[in-house]
């Protein structure tokens, strides 16, 4: 039996302001640290046994000048990233980067504070589009990629913007921390990648990317995911909504894969590619990219009809963007199967999960719809903007076969959603998505009652001696619910309520018998970590 029970001290531990990055945990100088970045730039140390804190300290900022933390930061070794954005009377002026000492308890004086600042050439050949800090924002998780010849390697921080403000690109910066430590922070910026090189954004809406220009950001919480390939490593990248259009390297709505250096080559066949339509791409041209994935419906797959009638003559391509149900709110996932290959698993926001030849990404193996379109003509969807799926799948693998835990949310009264584990099967050499199991069964009343909005991103962990996996999920409400659910067969395992309402987006952190979860008071919105001891019985 497994049951989870509060940890004396840490659910006392409060913060001013609320919590959007997800805690992390450090191991050093002889104790284990939750790492707690509150969005108003206080990064707390907690000793994750007693709660207590250990230190803390406030991202640097001009004065008379607000500090705003949302993305996740990265440990590298004792060293801690952070970026953040500055603002003047509300206004974003500046994004930053900063490194702490974990082992000093400081401020790293051999990084001083880099600022972000880029320029890239325009689609037209004869402009130049500008990072420009109003119209952006960071709020994926930091990204460390090591170098095999030594050093501190590499940190990606990406760019999308905070409700879709108009105009707005996504950008992703490389920054080398060798050469930030040795030359200082105008060194340190290596490479950069800008998703939508437009460098004029003709928009009459100022919110959103209905009209399928310029934007592209690169936000989701979880951030690029970096896997290694020999010697380097490769880094796949989702992108928000706008428009693909391969002329201009519009790259907006889409899943990138790059390299070390971020110049990117789509790899798509020229001559089925010559008359691209952003509207309705020619399947043969996105089936031959080698390097760029383009959601689109399979040939068993209905067509989206939400039931507001919105997308009734609308492509695909345009009621994703009309729907705001762009592919960047999600992070992929690779897999490995059972012959050696790998795939990628990358949700949508609409409800849906590709299957993708991770070799070539234009191949798509197989699509399932496992959230059905939020709202019915009786029961419109509260939040239609917020879509179905926004996570990173958890992976694991049961009998050697991949499965992917992927946490679905419905806002409204008719549908029913929670975790959907799907395996990874070969069919006649094929790979393919199999149904494996749901929680809460979706003919039960339960599953049309919780996870009506974003639940937290999905976590794993090892269950004492037994060995048995469990996937961990918050299901975010007045009082949040933790859900730790077997792996191998879908069996519920642990229901323990908060004390708060959980965190949206964010990733509890497990370390052997303890979980720690950001969260907050319904009643004072004060911001909270919540811990709890995993006990394991026979």
């Amino acid at each position: 039996m497994t049951s989870l029970f509060p940890t004396p001290g840490l659910p006392q531990a409060t913060f001013e302001q609320t919590l959007i990055a997800s805690p992390l945990l450090y191991r050093g100088q002889g104790q284990r640290v939750i790492v707690v970045p509150s969005s108003d730039g206080i990064i707390a140390m907690l000793d994750a046994e007693t709660g207590a804190l250990d230190w803390k300290l406030k991202a640097p900022a001009p004065e008379g000048q607000q500090v705003e933390l949302v993305s996740t930061p990265v440990l590298v070794g004792d060293k801690l990233i952070i970026v953040y954005q500055c603002l003047d009377h509300g206004v974003r002026v500046s994004h930053r980067l900063a490194v702490l000492d974990m082992a000093e308890k400081r401020l790293d004086p051999a990084f001083p504070v880099l600022e972000i600042d880029a320029e890239k050439p325009a689609a037209d050949g004869r402009s130049l589009v500008k990072f420009n800090p109003p119209t952006a924002y960071s709020h994926a998780a930091l990204k460390h990629a090591a170098r095999k010849d030594g050093g501190l390697g590499s940190i990606y921080a990406s760019f999308g913007n905070a409700g879709d403000t108009q105009p707005f690109h996504g950008w992703l910066f490389e920054i080398d921390l060798d050469a930030w430590r040795q030359h200082g922070p105008k060194r340190a910026i290596r490479s950069t990648l800008l998703t939508t090189p437009e460098a004029e954004c003709p928009v009459t809406m100022e919110y959103g990317t209905q009209e399928m220009i310029c934007g592209g950001g690169i936000w989701t919480p979880p951030g690029p995911q970096i896997y290694p390939v020999g010697d380097s490593y490769q880094i796949f990248v989702s992108t928000g909504n706008g428009q693909v259009d391969l002329s201009r390297r519009d790259y907006a709505n889409a899943l990138m894969r790059l390299n070390p250096g971020l110049e990117f080559d789509p790899g798509c066949a020229a001559a089925l590619c010559a008359a691209f339509d952003p509207v309705n791409p020619d399947k043969a041209c996105l089936a031959s990219c080698k390097n760029l994935f383009i959601p689109r419906l399979a040939e068993h797959n209905a067509p989206l009809k939400p039931a507001n009638g919105e997308c009734d003559n609308k492509s695909y391509a345009e009621c994703l963007a009309w729907m705001d149900y762009d592919l960047g709110a999600n992070a992929p996932v690779m897999a490995t199967l059972r012959d050696g290959r790998s795939v990628l698993v990358q949700a949508g926001k609409d409800g849906s999960v590709s299957l993708l030849d991770a070799e070539h990404l234009g191949t798509q193996f197989d699509r399932l719809q496992i959230a059905e379109i939020c709202g019915t003509a009786e029961d419109p969807c509260k939040m239609s903007w917020a879509g179905m799926i926004v996570t990173q799948p958890a992976l694991s693998y049961v009998e050697g076969e991949p499965v992917v835990m992927i946490p679905t949310f419905v806002p409204d009264h008719t549908h029913p959603a929670g975790l959907v584990a799907l395996k990874i099967v070969l069919e006649n050499g094929a790979p393919k998505f199999r149904r494996f199991w749901q929680f809460p069964d979706p003919a039960s009343a339960e599953a049309k009652q919780v996870f009506r909005s974003h639940p937290s991103l999905p976590v794993l962990s090892k269950l004492g001696k037994s060995g048995d996996e469990a996937v961990w999920i918050i299901d975010i409400g007045m009082q949040g619910t933790i859900y730790g659910i077997r792996v191998r067969d879908g069996k519920l395992l642990v229901k323990a309520l908060m004390q708060g309402t959980g965190r949206p987006l964010s990733a509890p952190v497990i370390d052997h018998d303890s979980l720690y979860a950001a969260s907050s008071l319904p009643a004072t919105h004060q911001a909270i970590l919540e811990g709890f001891n995993i006990e394991v019985t026979p």
